[in-house]
């Protein structure tokens, strides 16, 4: 059921304005769009192990992930909304109601697919890439002391 519903959650999140900013503003890091990914299959997974998962519990995970891989939180209502339509999804899957689901999948609002699993980088980028760390790489290391250095002015008063 993971298969069919991940497509779902993936959905959702590319709507997600409080995520959409999260990832654009690096509040996750460097990595931030690959956590948001990994976002996805992480509430994919909890939606569909979990036995008795509600909304609520959908909501506390949504928003505890926010606040702890993008140090964000959430003023908006926004995780409950997402919680909502998630839990309804989930439902119609278990429910074995697959046309129902296709259905209200369809009337979802269609989105800029800004988030998706990342394609490998072609070679002649990465040989690039790989290059710029080679030339910071011969850089003169700084030395590392942990005596302070008394400086001195060279003028007399």
């Amino acid at each position: 059921m993971e298969e069919k519903f991940r497509p779902i959650v993936e959905h959702i999140f590319n709507n997600w304005t409080a995520l959409q900013l999260a990832v654009e503003h690096s509040m996750g890091g460097p990595n931030s769009r690959n956590l948001a990914v990994d976002f996805v299959d992480e509430i994919a997974r909890y939606c569909v192990e979990e036995a008795n998962v509600d909304v609520s519990d959908i909501q506390d995970e949504l928003e505890g992930v926010m606040d702890e891989w993008f140090d964000t939180l959430c003023e908006d209502n926004s995780p409950a909304e997402i919680a909502n339509l998630l839990f309804r999804f989930l439902s119609l899957l278990r429910d074995g109601n697959t046309a129902q689901c296709e259905l209200e999948y369809q009337n979802l609002p269609t989105c800029k697919l800004w988030l998706s699993k990342p394609q490998p980088a072609p070679k002649s980028e990465a040989t690039c890439s790989n290059n710029s760390q080679e030339q910071d790489s011969t850089d003169v290391p700084m030395e590392e002391d942990s005596e302070w250095t008394e400086v001195k002015s060279r003028k007399r008063r």
